[in-house]
């Protein structure tokens, strides 16, 4: 895994590992941050949904799903995931960040495939 992807997964789910009693949405970004870490996408994925499921509107859940979608290559579902989390969430700089690397990636995929 990236480093600097790594660490905005990590940025965006430490806070929630300090609470005493996590919700049970938060528990399940956790889950997924462990799977990713171990590089297990198709299982982070997984969490991450259910994670939605339990709370639509966490722009975490959105930005970590949109991270796994892009390292499975579901570029389209990435894109969509980012642009959820940015409009749950426009202020977080982790997410901006990882949009703008994803589209500098995206275009330079594009650039060599001409």
């Amino acid at each position: 895994m990236r480093p600097n992807v790594f660490l905005a997964l990590v940025s965006l789910t430490l806070p929630l590992a300090a609470a005493c009693r996590l919700p049970l949405a938060s528990k399940t970004l956790i889950n997924g941050v462990a799977a990713a870490r171990a590089d297990s996408w198709d299982e982070a994925v997984v969490h991450w949904k259910n994670a939605l499921a339990q709370n639509p509107d966490s722009a975490a859940a959105h930005n970590n799903l949109a991270i796994a979608y892009e390292k499975q290559g579901a570029l389209e579902e990435a894109r969509k995931e980012y642009e959820a989390a940015l409009r749950l969430d426009p202020g977080n700089a982790a997410i901006k960040a990882n949009f703008e690397k994803f589209k500098a990636r995206l275009g330079a995929e594009r650039g060599r495939k001409l």
